[in-house]
């Protein structure tokens, strides 16, 4: 076949809409001008909620994070190992975004601001960081919201536990029939990991490594307070990509199953005297990346403020 024939042929086939880069029902996520547009809409739709008192408030934010136990039933942890592409999907269809739309302060303008979470009962629970629901101090009016995977803007009705030690947090959307990630502590160092997230703004961005380690840190406790596992969290290292804005997100293991989530990024650098070559007698100082470390809440820490129901 003729190079030009070829051409006539592949254009064809792009008109009538037989040529995709993706498989059926794999998102396309909008960058860009199409991802404002994305946003200004949950951010209308976040006023609105707002407005109509369907999302919980900064004062009862502030009161309810308090809280420090709730009763939950959970979905039992999954045996079963899955392909990736099925820990892709279980991954999105857990995963939510949390976080503020608010009135700022400095500014007087309405602003959203969210991270990760994920489902982990049918009827709206989600498990996301403490930082995450933990108001700013430039926020001078506004609520807490979850978006799901299609867009739509839900209301956080409650805050149904949280200890900012873990930086575990436990809230409320009404509905039903999602898709929850059950909550699994049997994992080793060398399991593989996986991260569904959405890093410096990039949505659906899919990862995998493994456990790097488990470890705690020293107890943070308030003077006054007891001994207690809530001052002492165990911290996961896990190789696999995320950046801010994935707080809050789950970590899965290779059945699917939510190992522990998102909770903060560290890099360490190298620091180098350099010598300019345009200029000999002036020096600069010159960083290099050594490592990047990537720290997880462990599903320990989350399961530590649910008492299950019998």
């Amino acid at each position: 076949m003729k190079r030009a024939t070829i051409c006539l042929f592949v254009m064809s086939l792009i008109a009538q809409g037989n040529l995709f880069a993706q498989a059926p029902d794999v998102p396309v996520e909008r960058q860009g001008r199409k991802q404002n547009l994305q946003e200004e809409e949950i951010s209308k739709q976040s006023r609105e909620l707002f407005s109509s008192g369907k999302a919980i408030k900064l004062t009862e934010v502030r009161d309810q994070l308090k809280r420090k136990t709730c009763r939950l039933e959970l979905p039992k942890p999954s045996t079963t190992k899955l392909t990736s592409r099925e820990i892709w999907n279980a991954a999105r269809r857990g995963h939510v975004r949390v976080g503020w739309a608010y009135v700022c302060s400095r500014c007087d303008e309405w602003h959203v601001n969210l991270a990760g979470g994920y489902f982990i009962t049918t009827n709206g629970v989600i498990a996301t960081c403490h930082h995450v629901a933990q108001p700013d101090r430039d926020i001078k009016d506004g609520c807490l919201v979850a978006v799901d995977d299609s867009g739509k803007v839900f209301g956080v009705s409650e805050v149904l536990a949280a200890n900012r030690y873990s930086d575990t947090c436990i809230v409320r959307i009404e509905g039903k029939e999602f898709k929850p990630l059950a909550l699994n502590t049997n994992a080793y160092p060398g399991d593989m990991a996986y991260c569904y997230s959405d890093p410096l703004d990039h949505r659906g961005y899919f990862s995998q490594g493994i456990i790097n380690r488990f470890y705690q840190f020293p107890g943070r406790r308030p003077v006054s307070a007891p001994e207690s596992a809530a001052y002492a969290p165990t911290r996961l290292n896990v190789a696999t990509d995320w950046a801010p804005g994935s707080s809050g997100s789950a970590v899965l293991d290779d059945c699917g199953n939510a190992i522990g989530h998102v909770s903060t990024i560290a890099t360490f650098n190298d620091e180098e005297v350099v010598e300019s070559t345009e200029k000999p007698d002036r020096r600069a100082i010159a960083f290099s990346t050594m490592i990047v470390f990537h720290e997880a809440v462990a599903a320990s820490d989350v399961l530590w403020l649910i008492q299950a129901t019998k």
